[in-house]
C-alpha cells in the first residue's frame, strides 16, 4: 500500500463547507452550471461568477469565463465584469504563457525579453458583440493608451483590429478610420526566437511532433486530479518502493493532472531538497504548485512525516505579504490552467483543430475555445486561491 496524500488543492476544497467557506460555494456554483447548463442554474452561475469577480485576487477569472456566457448575461455581472476587464488592461503577460508556452531557456531568450501581452484586450471583439463596451469606449481606451506611449496595451488591441472589423463588430468608417491611425506605426506580430538551440529545446520540439495516446483517456481534467491516480498507481508504487523509510517525494504534471501521454515523464521533487533555500523553498511564489498541486508520497514510514510537513508548508503560505500573495495565486493560475493544459494537454485530449481566431490573435491554440475555457474556468473557481 503507498503511503500517498492528494494534491492540497483537493484535501483544502473537500474539507471546507459551502456555509463557512464563500470560494467554495461559488466554485460549487459555478462547476455545476457548466457541467449541466440547465436553466435553473444560470441565475446561482452568474451570481457565483460575480462574487468572484468583485475580489481582487480572483479577476483574472474574467480572461477564462466561457465566451459563450457573456452572451445575456444579467446587467450585475457585466458591470462587475467590465469592471474587472478594464482592470486586467493594465495587467502585461508573457504571451506565450497563453499561447504554446514556447518561453526559451533564461540565457537564450533575446535582448529584449519575452513579449508581452494584455490579454483582457484580446477579448475585446467578444466584448464588443455582446456590447459590454461600444466602438466609441474602445476608441477612447486606445487614445489614451497612445497618449501614455502603452505600447503592449496598444500592440494588444492592433492584434485584435482586424477580426473586429472583419466581424463588423465596428461599424463607423470614420471610427474605424482614427484607430488604425493610433496604430498603424506599430509592428506586426512576430515569433520571437531563441537565441540558441539547446538539447532540451530540440526534445521539447521532437515531443510536439509525436502522436498522442492519452494515457487517462477518461481523465477528470477539471479535478479533482486523484481520481486519475488509478491509472498511473503502479508507477507510483515503483517510486515509494525506491525510497528510503521516511523519505518524501513530491509528484506533479501532466501524469498527476490527467492529460499525459503514454510516453509523459514522471517529475518528482524529493522534499529534503525542497526545504533546502533555494528557488522553490516553502513560502516562495516559484514553489507554491509543487507543493499545493503535487501528490506528496512517501516511504514505508513517512506518512507522518508527510502529514506534518505539509501542514508546515501550507502555513508558511499564510503570513506573507500581498505582493508575494498575488505571485502565489497567479502560479497556480499557470499551473493549473496554461502549463501543459493549455500549451498542449487539452488540444491533444480533445483533438482540437482551431476555431478560426487569427493568429494575430494567438488564435491556433485553444485559449478562445470554450471547452477550454469551461474546465479552466473550474479549475480556477476550486483551485487558485490561497
Amino acid at each position: 500500500m503507498v503511503n500517498y496524500l492528494k494534491p492540497y488543492i483537493e484535501t483544502r476544497y473537500e474539507e471546507a463547507e459551502p456555509d463557512s467557506c464563500p470560494r467554495k460555494s461559488a466554485a460549487m456554483r459555478i462547476c455545476d452550471y457548466l457541467k449541466d447548463p440547465s436553466g435553473s442554474k444560470r441565475v446561482d452561475y452568474y451570481k457565483a461568477c460575480t462574487e468572484l469577480l468583485r475580489k481582487p485576487e480572483a479577476r483574472r477569472l474574467a480572461l477564462y469565463l466561457p465566451l459563450s456566457t457573456l452572451e445575456a448575461a444579467p446587467r450585475e455581472f457585466i458591470d462587475v465584469y467590465r469592471d474587472a476587464w478594464y482592470e486586467l488592461l493594465y495587467v502585461y503577460d508573457v504571451r506565450e504563457n497563453f499561447h504554446f508556452g514556447d518561453c526559451f531557456e533564461v540565457d537564450a531568450r533575446p535582448e529584449e525579453g519575452l513579449q508581452r501581452v494584455s490579454k483582457s484586450a484580446h477579448l475585446t471583439p467578444w466584448l464588443l458583440k455582446n456590447s459590454y463596451i461600444s466602438a466609441y469606449e474602445l476608441q477612447t481606451i486606445i487614445e489614451g493608451a497612445s497618449r501614455r506611449n502603452n505600447y503592449i496595451m496598444l500592440q494588444s488591441f492592433k492584434d485584435v483590429m482586424t477580426y473586429c472589423v472583419e466581424q463588423k463588430l465596428i461599424k463607423q468608417k470614420d471610427r474605424i478610420e482614427k484607430i488604425r491611425e493610433i496604430l498603424c506605426y506599430l509592428p506586426n506580430r512576430t515569433r520571437q526566437e531563441p537565441l540558441y538551440v539547446s538539447e532540451s529545446r530540440k526534445k521539447w520540439l521532437d515531443e510536439k511532433g509525436q502522436s498522442f495516446v492519452a494515457l487517462t483517456p477518461c481523465a477528470k481534467l477539471e479535478g479533482p486530479f486523484s481520481d486519475n491516480l488509478h491509472i498511473i498507481m503502479p508507477r507510483l508504487e515503483e517510486i515509494a518502493s525506491s525510497l528510503e523509510p521516511e523519505k518524501v517525494v513530491l509528484v506533479n504534471g501532466s501524469l498527476i493532472k490527467g492529460y499525459a501521454s503514454v510516453n509523459s515523464d514522471i517529475d518528482p521533487y524529493l522534499l529534503d531538497d525542497l526545504l533546502v533555500v533555494g528557488k522553490y523553498y516553502p513560502g516562495s511564489p516559484e514553489g507554491i504548485h509543487i507543493y499545493y498541486d503535487s501528490v506528496w508520497l512517501g516511504g514505508p514510514k513517512a506518512q507522518e512525516r508527510m502529514e506534518i510537513a505539509r501542514r508546515a508548508v501550507v502555513a508558511r503560505y499564510k503570513d506573507i505579504d500581498e505582493f508575494a500573495r498575488r505571485r502565489c495565486i497567479e502560479r497556480l493560475e499557470s499551473d493549473l490552467l496554461l502549463y501543459r493544459l493549455l500549451h498542449k494537454g487539452f488540444a491533444r485530449f480533445y483533438n482540437w483543430k482551431g476555431n478560426g481566431i487569427p493568429k494575430e490573435m494567438d488564435g491556433d491554440c485553444p485559449f478562445y475555445d470554450d471547452e477550454y475555457r469551461k474546465i479552466a474556468t473550474m479549475l480556477f473557481a476550486k483551485y487558485v486561491w490561497l
